[in-house]
């Protein structure tokens, strides 16, 4: 176990280079998101979901998926966006001013490593690219199968730089169904995708 301070830290380190770049991280990362959305999402049923976006950043993947619905999005999915920095959310808070579907939309403040939601909330759970950031990868997954429902739809990207995939693996096995890992060399991540299990 890291010490607290240490795990204060990286995460003071995470919320200073995030809220840094927050300006122009959409002009930098937009297309390489949007490639793993597009690989990650293929196949994805939207329809009467409660999302939780885990790292969610300035919005690119409520974008995606709002381009992807059209004017459905209201009725269909219930997105909740999860980030560690104030600066992120604030661009991603403005982008849903500019849209019809900011109702449906609620964005929060908060660490994957301690999410502030009950059990078996969620029924659609994605990170895209963050849980690389956190202090402890094994809590941060413990947190998303906590409040995921049975049968959840889970679907992770991770990079691939300094990853532990095996350990990851052999963990997620113990709670899901359907467990698929995919490496794709252009993205730099592990696209893994599963169904969780539950009691």
């Amino acid at each position: 176990m890291k010490p607290f301070n240490e795990e204060l830290d990286k995460k003071k380190t995470i919320i200073e280079k995030y809220n840094s770049t927050s300006s122009f991280y959409d002009e930098r990362y937009r297309k390489i998101q949007n490639e793993k959305f597009r690989l990650q999402l293929k196949e994805t049923d939207f329809k009467y979901k409660t999302l939780l976006d885990a790292g969610c950043g300035t919005g690119l993947l409520f974008e995606y998926i709002s381009n992807l619905f059209c004017n459905d999005i209201n009725r269909e999915l219930r997105y909740i966006g999860l980030d560690i920095s104030r600066k992120m959310l604030i661009q991603f808070y403005n982008k849903t001013k500019r849209t019809n579907y900011k109702e449906n939309c609620s964005l929060i403040l908060g660490d994957i490593e301690n999410l502030p939601f009950r059990g078996d909330k969620f029924n659609l759970l994605i990170s895209i690219t963050a849980l690389q950031n956190l202090q402890d990868l094994r809590k941060g997954l413990q947190e998303l199968i906590r409040i995921g429902k049975k049968n959840t739809a889970f679907m992770l990207s991770i990079l691939r730089k300094q990853l532990k995939l095996e350990e990851v693996i052999t963990y997620l096995n113990s709670h899901m169904i359907n467990l698929k890992t995919e490496i794709v060399d252009e993205i730099e991540d592990v696209i893994i995708r599963g169904t969780l299990l539950k009691d």
